[in-house]
């Protein structure tokens, strides 16, 4: 394993820990993500950064797993997925990823972590008649009731995650991730306080992600944990994704290439 100065980790950490906390507290901040596939016998040449290219730092952060129950209407047709809605509950603490939609180059989300704010965006998007029920305290359970009594929304799958978190060249934070059934990915993340430095980020990402090709492999179709999930074990769910155009998107994204390509362009208008 490589060996990392203790006091610089430490304050990367904290770094890092600090950020999050002061995106999640003001509710305002937008995940942009890459997915990629990566070779395991190639984690060591990372972690050591001996890899073709040298990375400026690699700085190993934790080693973590998780489980993840994911919620949707299988009767109405999965009317969250369809949309790239993704509500789940993460040991016992509700999130619901949301899309930007801005661009089709990468993901981008916009994340809501509090529960009434979580009930107030079902209720504008699954409600037709936008009716606004009473706050829940923060309460699970209360939580779930309202999920299934309202809007018919139940667990579609539960996934158990092992995952080895990275902050690299003290800029990017990536993720490599194993599940309990077989699957693995990576994902590099930035993190951005507003809409408009998103394809900023989409384009450094990029840039990045080519510039180190001999770990991160973005060739061909590079499936995430949930995609890969649906793809195995419901195909009803799968045929409806297909039907909704959401697929496409997530499985065919723009190359690294054209991000790039397309950054410039727009960077000369």
């Amino acid at each position: 394993m490589y060996l990392l100065n203790k006091i610089p980790l430490i304050q990367n950490i904290k770094n890092v820990i600090k950020q999050q906390k002061r995106y999640n507290v003001h509710q305002d901040h937008f995940e942009v993500e890459r997915k990629f596939k990566f070779d395991t016998s190639k984690v060591i040449l990372l972690e050591k950064n001996c890899g073709k290219k040298l990375f400026d730092k690699v700085t190993f952060l934790s080693e973590k797993s998780f489980t993840d129950v994911y919620y949707d209407n299988h009767l109405e047709n999965y009317p969250l997925t369809t949309k790239d809605i993704w509500l789940r509950n993460r040991d016992d603490k509700w999130e619901c990823k949301t899309p930007v939609g801005l661009t089709a180059s990468m993901d981008s989300y916009h994340e809501l972590n509090d529960i009434n704010i979580i009930k107030e965006f079902l209720e504008k998007k699954l409600d037709n008649n936008q009716r606004r029920s009473e706050d829940i305290r923060y309460n699970d359970d209360e939580f779930k009731d309202f999920l299934l009594k309202n809007y018919n929304l139940v667990p579609f799958c539960t996934i158990t995650t092992r995952r080895r978190n990275y902050l690299l060249n003290d800029k990017f934070t990536m993720v490599l991730d194993t599940t309990d059934f077989g699957h693995s990915v990576g994902e590099i993340e930035l993190i951005v306080e507003s809409q408009d430095k998103i394809q900023d980020a989409e384009r450094r990402i990029a840039s990045f992600m080519k510039e180190y090709d001999w770990f991160f492999e973005t060739e061909g179709v590079v499936m995430g944990k949930l995609l890969a999930y649906i793809s195995r074990f419901n195909k009803k769910q799968w045929e409806h994704m297909e039907n909704s155009n959401v697929l496409k998107k997530k499985l065919f994204p723009e190359t690294l290439d054209n991000v790039l390509t397309n950054g410039q362009k727009h960077q000369t208008q």
